[in-house]
């Protein structure tokens, strides 16, 4: 029988949490036996699920059932632990966690210091007694940040969405991932940790060169940085997915009318780099911009972003067709 595992999403975007577990269901690792909002429950293997971007906690499931008196017949290793409680329904509190570690025989073994492991009990429609396997360091992606690499510029994208757009790009490590705007590489940077081969373009020979730094800075290497009009590129491999932040005009010297052609004819060449059936993830500020790639490109989802009053983003999941 296979292991079966508690989530814990994000809920800082929902709709990204769910598109991102669903995305990574598809390497046929695991399986979704049920998804909610705030939770959800999957069976099999849960390596991939500790790279999401917004999966919070995963824990292996010990006992469910009907009443918290499930506790009492499930037998600890040996070690100090402590009891974390979660409600979906917010109809018991965090009271409740003494009385289950006295039915787990925690006498004498709790430790809220330096526990051997976490006991997380979660209510939704059933009780579910687990043990805790993964916790997101968010140190670890803040590390990341623009600011704290060797180059930086204030546009750079978040590493916890870069993440995001690699794990719903299809790929698997050893692939081939593009970003042909790729300003200071921050996508690139996560791809790369991801174990994916990295290519990566930018007109501006700054950031280019940037980007070249900041990858190294991480450790990364064998990756290829260009600085070239990426329109006119003769690049001879063909990728399984290409994941870039589209220019969109506040910091690149880009009318409307240059910007909505120079999508038009970005999408074409996308079409034409990728593998039959590669995933393209863009990110960009305006929808209406994908009115005209409907013969290249399947809609697969459209997330919106709200970054501020001013500025809307979206983050898109294409899929070639032919």
């Amino acid at each position: 029988m296979p292991d079966v595992f508690f989530i814990e999403l994000s809920r800082e975007i929902e709709e990204a949490s769910h598109y991102e577990l669903e995305a990574l269901s598809e390497s046929g690792d695991f399986s979704i036996i049920r998804s909610g909002k705030r939770f959800a429950i999957v069976s099999g293997k849960v390596d991939s699920l500790t790279k999401a971007a917004f999966i919070n906690r995963i824990s292996a499931i010990l006992k469910s059932g009907s009443d918290q008196s499930i506790a009492s017949y499930i037998e600890l290793p040996e070690g100090k632990f402590h009891v974390r409680f979660m409600d979906n329904e917010d109809c018991h509190d965090a009271f409740i966690e003494p009385e289950i570690g006295n039915m787990l025989n925690g006498q004498g073994r709790i430790d809220f210091k330096n526990p051997d492991f976490i006991i997380r009990v979660y209510h939704w429609g059933e009780w579910y007694i687990c043990r805790e396997i993964y916790q997101k360091s968010q140190k670890e992606l803040q590390s990341r940040r623009a600011p704290l690499r060797p180059f930086f510029s204030p546009v750079s994208i978040h590493p916890k969405f870069a993440r995001f757009f690699v794990n719903i790009s299809g790929t698997r490590p050893g692939d081939n991932i593009l970003d042909p705007f790729c300003g200071t590489g921050g996508i690139l940077i996560e791809a790369g940790l991801m174990g994916r081969n990295v290519t990566g373009n930018d007109w501006s020979l700054q950031m280019a060169t940037g980007a070249k730094l900041n990858l190294k800075y991480f450790g990364l290497r064998g990756f290829n940085i260009y600085n070239e009009d990426f329109i006119n590129m003769n690049l001879m491999n063909k990728f399984h997915a290409i994941i870039t932040d589209m220019p969109y005009g506040k910091n690149a010297p880009l009318s409307q009318k240059d910007l909505s052609d120079l999508y038009s004819r970005s999408f074409k060449k996308f079409h034409s780099l990728l593998h039959e059936g590669g995933r393209c993830i863009v990110v960009i500020s305006d929808i209406s911009y994908l009115d005209n790639i409907k013969s290249l490109f399947d809609i697969r989802k459209v997330i919106r972003y709200r970054v501020h009053k001013s500025l809307t983003r979206y983050f898109v999941a294409l899929q070639k067709i032919g």
